[in-house]
């Protein structure tokens, strides 16, 4: 008996944390719910399951914006190295155990010719330039891309180019209104280069920051703008129908309506209209319940697009049906051990560490991702040599 009381605390305490784990109090379930609705997408076009799956990173893209804006933009006064760091130890750490675990897994057994293409791609993903590279090397929705593990961390170099230009432009106007003009400048000039490319039929425009970069912007302006007093109903029926047209532009959208095009702009607003209407029983009943998938979201897509190519290479055949769906469960497992032993004990030490200790490990994390690049920088050139 006085061994069961001595378990039930113990199971009490476990599955509390779970739940503050994967439920946290401190962030909006919803928005969670958006991010897994998005990884999924991604997931499951890659998949050959959707076709309109690249919505996702569009989903992923203005929730960005709206985060940077709450964290850089309206911060008065805004702190620099506070900002950085919690930037490096939410995307460094993870990225860079995916690309040195795939590199070995792979650099040594694959063609040489194929070595060479794979190793550049991971050095370029490593110093978030990985978009630079895709634009010159494959296209997107073309079949070669399965060759390339690394290809899908060209929308993380969009992210971490965004949160230079946001780190620049609050460093430099130290008003909150001057970052409005700002940002205000930047959709304008972003939804102009996306308009040009998308007229010109440039396809590589799905790959530059100049025709994403409206998309972010509009995420950051959400927080310069008036909240709407909706009556309940009202809010419910306007937020159901802003989750309908995500998801029908997840499912029907074709390749033809990926950015640059005009229908990026509708999920765009839609994201925009589920931010600005929090709290409603659709949000609660709809994507709550799926925002534990939300709170994996980053692990789980830095590590599926590697899993999926590694299965394709492994098998000599390209996965599909059954055996596609036991790969995703794969992909699924190693990106939540990826975020409990990774991306989670990183962040947790940001979070404890003192100043000094937070910024030596920041500089510690850009050097080793500077190292692994350099080093499969010199495999690729020695592979195209020999």
């Amino acid at each position: 008996m006085q061994q069961m009381t001595a378990i039930m605390p113990a199971r009490r305490k476990w599955r509390d944390g779970l739940r503050e784990e994967f439920f946290p109090r401190d962030r909006r379930r919803d928005i969670d719910g958006l991010r897994a609705l998005a990884v999924a997408a991604v997931v499951l076009m890659h998949a050959g399951w959707l076709s309109g799956g690249f919505v996702g990173v569009d989903i992923f893209v203005v929730i960005s914006g709206y985060f940077m804006g709450r964290s850089a933009l309206m911060q008065d006064p805004f702190q620099p190295a506070r900002f950085a760091c919690r930037r490096l130890y939410r995307l460094l750490p993870a990225l860079l155990c995916m690309v040195a675990v795939i590199s070995a897994g792979m650099l040594w057994w694959v063609l040489q010719s194929d070595r060479a293409d794979i190793a550049l791609n991971g050095a370029y993903a490593l110093v978030y330039l990985s978009n630079i590279w895709a634009a010159g090397h494959v296209g997107y929705f073309e079949g070669q891309a399965l060759a390339y593990p690394f290809l899908h961390t060209w929308s993380l170099s969009l992210e971490m180019q965004f949160y230079a230009v946001i780190f620049v432009v609050a460093v430099m106007l130290p008003r909150v209104r001057w970052r409005l003009y700002a940002l205000l400048g930047i959709l304008a000039v972003s939804a102009g280069c996306s308009l040009h490319d998308h007229l010109a039929g440039d396809g590589q425009g799905y790959y530059r920051i100049t025709d994403r970069m409206w998309e972010f912007a509009l995420g950051t302006l959400i927080w310069m703008l008036p909240r709407p007093r909706l009556p309940r109903a009202v809010a419910n029926v306007a937020y159901a129908l802003a989750l309908c047209v995500l998801v029908g532009a997840c499912v029907f959208y074709v390749r033809d309506y990926a950015c640059p095009s005009w229908g990026v702009v509708f999920p765009c607003l839609a994201v925009v209209a589920i931010i600005m209407l929090p709290h409603t029983d659709v949000a609660r009943v709809t994507l709550g319940p799926v925002s534990p998938l939300g709170v994996i979201s980053y692990s789980v897509y830095l590590w599926h697009w590697p899993v999926i190519v590694l299965a394709n290479y492994l098998l000599m055949f390209q996965v599909a049906g059954l055996t596609m769906a036991g790969v995703l469960v794969v992909a699924l497992l190693v990106g939540l051990l990826s975020y409990v032993f990774v991306e989670r004990t990183f962040l947790d030490y940001e979070g404890r560490a003192g100043t000094v200790a937070r910024n030596r490990g920041a500089l510690a994390l850009v050097c080793a991702c500077g190292l692994l690049s350099a080093g499969l920088g010199y495999v690729s050139y020695t592979s195209r040599v020999h």
